[in-house]
């Protein structure tokens, strides 16, 4: 089908939707349903910690999670290795990043309830190359904390994927609020509002993401982990949701499907190729994470800088997204990852962690979530 007919097809969405597919779509599941009074009915504070640490910003929504349970106060958190990213993320380094961010929103729940947590990351070991069953960290309870302000802000956060605000200008001292955010031994933070640095970000990065649209294996794992349609999302409330009135017709009509989004020249590829063009022209600035070493502690406290200061930005009204796509380690991104490191001013020895556009735009809804059920490991000692 040709885009005129396209078209015609979503402009009588509303008519479709009140006929066949979309209306069916009433009685699926809310898979947002986990962001609704997280933990309220748990009397263990590890329970409740946990149902507000799978909230936490992670890649492609993996939620690689999975918790046990031990004695009266302990926890050993552990990476599910089904969930990993091996195109896109060859070293699990943003999978341990993610684990950074359960981390922080699982101590800032804890404060809420008056405990602290006392966390040892990797304490089994570091994995220095690919990750094993080995825990991620262990998790103490002690009575003692207090709430953070950031709390406040879990249920509020989010990763805006949207076009932002034309035109609205990121004031300056709101990007050193952003950046004060990262005050964390061994890490350092950077931030660009405007001039020459902010278009070529702009550019790199938009560059970065069709790169990986261009190479097959990592478009492939994206590909594979879409969930297209309220029903797949609802199913499984992991990976990349695709809803909305003109998703469901283009697959009840055959033009979104898998094998089109992989197929140079079909509609989907060529939407997909065109997707964060206008998100990176519509930054009004970038703001990034930046480590001394790269070893799996660092990462995880990269992760947990990162938390903060998404949740900074959500008590601000400062919309944030992660664009990952030109971090990555696979051969085929190497040369605009280079120039990115260059533009940020990594010194030698120095690792760029997060890299984050940021603007002003109106909050999508939440992500799916799989649920505590599923992050809970039968296995308690």
């Amino acid at each position: 089908m040709d885009r005129r007919n396209f078209i015609k097809v979503v402009g009588g969405a509303s008519v479709f939707a009140a006929t066949t597919g979309l209306a069916g779509c009433a009685d699926v599941a809310d898979p947002s349903v986990a962001w609704v009074s997280p933990g309220s009915s748990e009397r263990d504070v590890r329970r409740y910690a946990l149902a507000h640490a799978i909230l936490a910003p992670n890649p492609h929504n993996r939620q690689p999670w999975i918790a046990r349970l031990e004695g009266d106060r302990d926890l050993s958190l552990f990476i599910d290795r089904s969930r990993l990213l091996p195109a896109t993320d060859p070293f699990n380094r943003q999978i341990v990043i993610g684990c950074g961010c359960f981390l922080e929103l699982l101590s800032l729940a804890a404060g809420a309830k008056g405990f602290t947590t006392v966390v040892q990351p990797f304490p089994d070991g570091e994995i220095a190359d690919r990750l094993d069953d080995r825990p991620f960290a262990r998790v103490r309870f002690e009575p003692g904390g207090k709430v953070d302000p950031l709390f406040a802000q879990i249920l509020r956060r989010r990763s805006n994927k949207d076009p932002f605000e034309k035109d609205r200008v990121i004031p300056a001292a709101e990007l050193k609020t952003l950046e004060a955010a990262v005050a964390t031994p061994g890490l350092r933070s950077g931030s660009v509002g405007g001039g020459e640095a902010l278009a070529g970000l702009k550019s790199l990065t938009a560059a970065a993401y069709l790169r990986e649209v261009e190479t097959p294996a990592a478009l492939q794992e994206s590909i594979d982990l879409m969930r297209i349609g309220a029903r797949e999302v609802s199913q499984f409330r992991d990976g990349i949701d695709l809803t909305g009135a003109a998703i469901e017709v283009m697959k009840a009509t055959g033009l979104l499907t898998r094998e089109s989004l992989a197929k140079p020249g079909t509609m989907a590829y060529d939407q997909a190729k065109g997707l964060y063009a206008p998100l990176a022209a519509t930054a009004s600035g970038y703001v990034w994470i930046v480590s001394n070493g790269n070893d799996r502690v660092t990462q995880v406290a990269s992760g947990r800088a990162y938390a903060r200061l998404n949740l900074t930005a959500t008590g601000r009204d400062i919309a944030m997204h992660p664009m990952s796509q030109g971090l990555q380690e696979y051969p085929e991104m190497a040369a605009l990852k280079a120039r990115i490191d260059s533009t940020v001013g990594l010194a030698s020895g120095e690792r760029l962690q997060m890299l984050l556009r940021v603007g002003y735009g109106k909050a999508p809804p939440p992500s799916p979530r799989r649920g505590l059920a599923a992050l809970l490991s039968n296995r308690q000692v």
